[in-house]
C-alpha cells in the first residue's frame, strides 16, 4: 500500500507564563506593590502532536464526528497534570486526580522537539506582562537538527487578561476582583512543520485567534486541540501544479505546491530584501553568504529576521547553505555568536553595540536601515560579486514592480475578502517567479562553465583551469568560493549530473547564445517574438522537463 503523504502539523505548542506565577504577581498587582511588572520566565503550556486517533474505535466512532471530544489525542499538558495529579493524602495513601477523569492519552512529545529552547525562541525578548491589551504579533523560526534537516514555526503571541486565566480561582477567601486595573499575560502559539509555509501557516493561526478571543480559559485548551486535529488532516500538495486549499473560518488557505521534486517550497514574499536593501548591498550580502562568512542579522522586527534571511538563502538556489543557520536567537541565546565557524544568525537590533564591540570578523546586517558592515571596521574589505554578473542582476532587478498597490491602481474597491488575498497572491506568485529567474540567471552567471572543467571518470574538478578564464578582477572572489561547503555541495551534484534549475537555465542560456551567433553569421528577418519585450523569457523563465 502507498505511504500517505505526510501532513501539514508536525506539532503545535502553546507557551506562556507559569500559572501560579501568574497568580502571585496579580495579588501583588492589585494591592499596587509593584514598581514595574517583571519579565517571567515562559514555559511549555501544552504540545499537540498527531496522531489525534483513538486507540480503542468501535463503528460508532467511525462515523462520528471527525473530532469528537472522546478521541485520545497527543497531549503534554495532560501529562503536566498527571504528574503534578499525584498527591499524598492525610491518611498517607497517594490519589491521582486526573486517572479517572482524563480521557487523553499521554504520551512524550516528538522526538525532534527541543522544548528546552522552544520557550526562549517564542519569546525572543522575554515574556513581559502588561497593563492594557497589546496587538497580536508573529515572528518565525528555523530548527536545525544535528543532520542538517530544518523544520520550521510560525509563532503568534497575542495577550489575554489574567482575570480571565484564572476564571473562578479564588485567592485567600475571595474571587479576583476585576474592577481593579488589569492585568494582560502573552501566549504563543506556535506552529511547526516540516516545509516552510510560513505564509498559510500565518493565515491559520491568524483564524485560530478569532476562536480563542471569546473562548472561556475553561475551552482554551479544547480549542487548540481542535485546531490542531485539523491541520494535521491537511495533506501537502505534490511537486507539479497541483496546490492544496483548504476553508479554515473566516479564510481559505492555499497551500503552494514545489515546482518539482528537487525545487524548494516557496511560500514567502520574496522581493522583501529588494525593499531592505539597495541593489550595491543586496550584492554585497550575497557575496558574504558565497563566501561563506559568520554573518549576523539585525532588526527591531522578530518576523523580519527569518522572512529576509530565507529569502536570501532562496536566491542562491540550487546552492544549499551548508553552515549553522538560527535566524531568531534570544536574549539568551547571544554566546552562540561566539562560534569560531562560519554561520548565518539574527538578533533584535538593541544588542547591535553588544555584538559589535564584543565580537570580532563578524559582517553585520542591519535590515531596518539597509546597511551591511564589519564588526572591525564600517567598510567591507571582502571580494564582490563578478562584475558582469552584477550588472546584468541589476539591470534585471530595476525592471522589477516591486509595489502591490501601483500594480492596483485600476482597479475598484473589493468586498470579498477571499477573492482580495487571492489577487494579492497571484500577484505575489508572478513576481516570485520574476524574482527567482533573475537570482537564478545571477548564479548561473557566477558559476557558468564549471560543466567545462569537471572530470567525470575521476570525479575532479579542475580549478586552476577554471580560475584561468576568469576575469583578473575577480580571482579573489573565486579563490574564496571554491574553497567553501556551499560551492563543494554544488560542485557534488555537477559531478553527480543532477539535472536541476540550474543546468536548465545554464543549458537554455548556452542554446540562446549559439543562436545568436548563428544568426550574426547568416543574418535572417527576425520573427515578431524576437522583437517583443517579453522574447527574452526564452532563457530566464525556469523551463520544464
Amino acid at each position: 500500500m502507498a505511504e500517505l503523504p505526510s501532513g501539514l502539523l508536525e506539532a503545535c505548542v502553546v507557551v506562556g507564563a507559569p500559572s501560579d506565577k501568574l497568580r502571585d504577581i496579580y495579588q501583588l498587582h492589585q494591592q499596587n506593590k509593584l514598581n514595574e511588572l517583571p519579565l517571567l520566565e515562559a514555559e511549555v503550556l501544552q504540545v499537540h502532536a498527531p496522531p489525534f486517533v483513538s486507540k480503542e474505535t468501535n463503528s460508532s466512532q467511525l462515523i462520528g464526528p471527525a473530532f469528537s471530544r472522546v478521541q485520545r489525542r497527543r497531549s503534554f499538558i495532560k501529562k503536566k497534570r498527571r504528574d503534578r495529579g499525584a498527591e499524598v493524602l492525610p491518611n498517607g495513601e497517594t490519589a491521582n486526580r486526573t486517572e479517572a477523569s482524563s480521557a487523553t492519552e499521554d504520551i512524550s512529545v516528538p522526538k525532534d522537539l527541543d522544548l528546552i529552547a522552544l520557550p526562549q525562541l517564542c519569546f525572543p525578548g522575554g515574556l513581559q506582562l502588561a497593563s492594557e491589551q497589546r496587538e497580536d504579533s508573529y515572528h518565525f523560526l528555523v530548527f536545525t537538527d544535528l543532520f542538517g534537516n530544518r523544520t520550521h514555526g510560525v509563532v503568534v503571541q497575542y495577550y489575554r487578561p489574567v482575570q480571565s486565566c484564572q476564571e473562578g480561582a479564588i485567592l485567600n477567601g475571595h474571587r479576583w476582583n476585576s474592577s481593579k486595573s488589569r492585568l494582560y499575560t502573552p501566549f504563543a502559539v506556535c506552529i511547526i512543520s516540516k516545509f516552510p509555509y510560513y505564509n498559510a501557516l500565518r493565515d491559520c493561526l491568524s483564524c485560530l485567534l478569532v476562536q480563542l478571543r471569546p473562548a472561556r480559559q475553561a475551552d482554551f485548551e479544547e480549542t487548540i486541540k481542535e485546531f490542531s486535529a485539523k491541520l494535521s488532516l491537511v495533506p501537502l500538495p505534490p511537486p507539479g501544479q497541483l496546490h492544496v486549499c483548504f476553508s479554515l473560518r473566516p479564510l481559505q488557505v492555499v497551500l503552494p505546491s514545489r515546482e518539482d521534486q528537487d525545487s524548494p517550497v516557496i511560500d514567502i514574499d520574496l522581493h522583501l530584501p529588494f525593499l531592505c536593501f539597495t541593489h550595491t548591498t543586496l550584492l554585497q550580502v550575497l557575496s558574504c553568504l558565497l563566501q561563506e562568512q559568520r554573518l549576523v542579522f539585525f532588526s527591531a522586527d522578530w518576523a523580519r529576521l527569518t522572512l529576509v534571511a530565507e529569502s536570501l538563502l532562496l536566491y542562491l538556489q540550487p546552492l544549499s547553505w551548508q553552515q549553522p543557520y538560527v535566524p531568531v536567537l534570544s536574549r539568551g541565546m547571544l554566546d552562540f555568536l561566539m562560534a569560531p565557524t562560519a554561520f548565518l544568525m539574527g538578533c533584535h537590533i538593541s544588542h547591535f553595540e553588544e555584538v559589535a564591540a564584543e565580537t570580532e570578523e563578524l559582517i553585520l546586517v542591519n535590515i531596518d536601515d539597509g546597511i551591511i558592515q564589519s564588526s572591525w571596521t564600517e567598510a567591507i574589505d571582502l571580494p564582490v560579486i563578478p562584475l558582469a554578473a552584477a550588472e546584468s542582476f541589476v539591470s534585471r532587478a530595476e525592471c522589477l514592480q516591486l509595489h502591490y498597490d501601483l500594480e492596483m491602481c485600476h482597479l475598484g474597491a473589493g468586498t470579498d475578502a477571499n477573492a482580495l488575498r487571492c489577487q494579492r497572491r497571484d500577484w505575489q506568485t508572478r513576481l516570485n517567479t520574476q524574482i527567482r529567474n533573475i537570482t537564478l540567471e545571477l548564479v548561473v552567471n557566477i558559476f557558468s562553465g564549471v560543466q567545462d572543467f569537471l572530470n567525470h571518470e575521476h570525479r575532479v574538478f579542475n580549478s586552476e583551469e577554471f580560475l584561468r578564464t576568469r576575469e583578473p578582477s575577480d580571482q579573489s572572489f573565486y579563490k574564496k568560493v571554491l574553497d567553501t561547503h556551499i560551492f563543494h555541495s554544488f560542485l557534488r551534484d555537477r559531478l553527480n549530473r543532477k539535472r536541476d534549475s540550474f543546468s536548465r537555465m545554464e543549458q537554455n542560456m548556452s542554446n540562446h547564445a549559439h543562436r545568436n551567433r548563428a544568426m550574426s553569421a547568416s543574418p535572417r528577418r527576425p520573427i515578431i517574438s524576437d522583437l517583443t519585450r517579453t522574447g527574452y523569457r526564452s532563457y530566464t523563465t525556469l523551463p520544464t522537463d
